[in-house]
């Protein structure tokens, strides 16, 4: 997804006998779009392709949405307390979808125990922020060390496993297609620029094979038009010797992100960080602020008519907010203006800096807000904006 990789021992050209201790090794190809786009050649002992069994499965949690699921029928500026959502659980026990349309989901889980199972999007790209916690991220691919503050990539259909000794407290983003980074990011050989917020050794690959023990042998929970199903293979079926190309899954840390500034007030396009058909990424991150005599540092109140917006706030002091806690989600749908309150936007003038961390989805079509949001909803904050004052 960022730059051609390789990790372990692969053949000397694709599509040709390779052994491997004696042994013919399968050639696994791993596509995107179909086989138009990015692509990675794994090589594995056998071929993943011995399932013995397959069944519905279920989960106490109903964590995906459905049609069915939109819950909200007023237009209004919304906040969620998204720590009244107990933890506990597995992550698809924990996991629950807040918002949703037909390119992205976002949500958050929060899980205290590890699965055995792992676990497969076949619908989606996902992105895990991690606003808690620290672990390994195993995958076919082979493990990524995670820690609190890192984003964790894993493109569609990639088999993946948490391993963590404390709870995870997960900001959760899938994506239908083209996600990834932004592709004014990039020259047209596929580097990225010198100008863009990051560099390519900015990105951790999985820096280890995966290898289980021979007696683990742990199902797969396969996610395809939000239905999961379990599949049970006579043995692991991703016994992986090596595997090189450009698609695969990542770990990027939100402080390794490079900021800019301005003089003035620049737009919040200037704090992307990915992107995807339908929607944009965008990070807050600790910063110098707009430095012009009497500049505005604070948002200015906008009427982005082509866009919802959702804030996942992690921590620090929140610039254009009161009333915001920590891991908090604000949602202002297009049709409604917003803006800071009008306490911030005036205390902002003449602040130099901030240290504010906070993660931003804005989508082209409109969100629905499912049940499981509206159990967590500050009822108060659409009229928030009403102080005395002001009115």
């Amino acid at each position: 997804m960022i730059d051609y990789r390789k990790l372990g021992v692969v053949s000397e050209k694709p599509h040709t006998v390779f052994e491997h201790e004696g042994k013919m090794v399968a050639e696994h190809v791993f596509t995107r779009d179909g086989f138009s786009d990015l692509y990675s050649i794994l090589y594995q002992k056998r071929a993943p392709t011995h399932e013995v069994k397959v069944e519905a499965f279920e989960s106490r949690n109903k964590g995906f949405p459905h049609e069915k699921d939109d819950g909200v029928e007023l237009l209004k500026r919304r906040h969620l307390k998204t720590p009244k959502h107990p933890s506990g659980g597995t992550l698809l026990e924990s996991r629950k979808t807040l918002f949703f349309n037909d390119d992205c989901t976002v949500g958050i889980a929060r899980p205290d125990k590890q699965s055995d199972e792992f676990f497969i999007n076949g619908d989606c790209d996902e992105l895990y922020f991690v606003a808690e916690g620290c672990g390994v991220l195993q995958t076919i691919f082979g493990e990524i060390d995670f820690r609190e503050g890192d984003y964790l990539f894993l493109p569609k259909a990639v088999a993946c496993r948490f391993r963590f000794a404390h709870p995870l407290y997960l900001f959760v983003v899938e994506g239908t297609k083209e996600f990834g980074i932004p592709r004014e990011f990039r020259l047209s050989q596929g580097q990225l620029r010198l100008d863009a917020p990051f560099t390519h050794r900015d990105f951790r690959s999985p820096s280890r094979l995966l290898n289980l023990p021979e007696s683990e042998n742990p199902p797969f929970v396969v996610k395809k038009l939000n239905r999961l199903s379990k599949h049970e293979y006579t043995e692991f079926p991703y016994q992986v010797i090596g595997w090189d190309g450009w698609c695969y899954p990542f770990a990027f840390s939100v402080h390794a992100y490079q900021p800019k500034t301005s003089s003035v007030h620049l737009p919040p396009t200037i704090h992307t960080v990915f992107s995807a058909r339908g929607f944009y990424m965008m990070n807050f991150v600790p910063r110098i602020l707009d430095y012009a005599k009497n500049a505005i540092p604070c948002p200015y109140p906008h009427s982005s008519v082509d866009c919802d917006e959702i804030l996942f706030y992690v921590k620090g002091e929140f610039t254009s907010r009161k009333g915001i806690e920590q891991y908090s989600m604000s949602y202002h749908p297009c049709g409604i203006p917003h803006g800071p309150h009008p306490e911030k936007y005036e205390k902002s003038v003449g602040v130099r800096e901030t240290n504010e961390l906070a993660v931003m989805v804005d989508t082209f079509a409109p969100l629905k807000m499912t049940r499981a949001a509206v159990s967590l909803e500050d009822d108060a904050y659409h009229y928030s904006w009403n102080t005395k004052e002001h009115l």
